[in-house]
């Protein structure tokens, strides 16, 4: 072989790894793209499932088989949260109970979804504006976090009684 064909080999090698690695990294980017994804959708089932779990309760620990009359009578904002004894979330009876609560969920293929809840009274006019007293509408937020996903998933739900 002289040094024209050995200069030919070599750049067909050149080429031909270059075009191995383009096709391995866009290979690559397609699969942790569509795991992103996955984690994604996993995510945000996760988070609508514990906004659905905290909907079906109560709206206020005094409100259990009482009627309201007036927001002065509900639950103090500094109060949010489990009340004595319900230090579990299976005896959590109204929706401010999850106030500050935590969950973790591992998955097998997409590992762990750590899930955190913040429950506050909001401006029934405007729900976007928190309220420092007590109103008939409560917001929850829920927030969602994974390895896979570049920023928290956050859904909420206003709730009014």
């Amino acid at each position: 072989m002289n040094t024209g064909q050995t200069l030919l080999v070599t750049v067909g090698l050149l080429l031909f790894t270059i075009f191995i690695l383009t096709v391995y990294r866009s290979t690559t980017s397609r699969f942790a793209l569509a795991v992103a994804n996955e984690a994604l959708l996993t995510g945000s089932a996760i988070a609508q499932s514990l906004i659905d779990e905290i909907t079906i309760k109560d709206f206020d620990e005094k409100s259990i088989g009482n009627v309201i009359s007036t927001p002065d009578s509900l639950t103090p904002v500094n109060l949010l949260g489990p009340d004595l004894g319900e230090n579990d979330y299976t005896k959590y009876d109204d929706i401010d109970d999850y106030n500050g609560y935590q969950r973790s969920e591992n998955l097998s293929r997409l590992g762990n979804f750590i899930s955190s809840v913040r429950v506050f009274y909001v401006n029934v006019n405007n729900p976007d504006i928190t309220s420092n007293t007590r109103t008939f509408a409560k917001r929850i937020e829920v927030f969602v976090r994974n390895n896979f996903i570049t920023d928290t998933i956050k859904m909420y739900r206003v709730v009014t009684y």
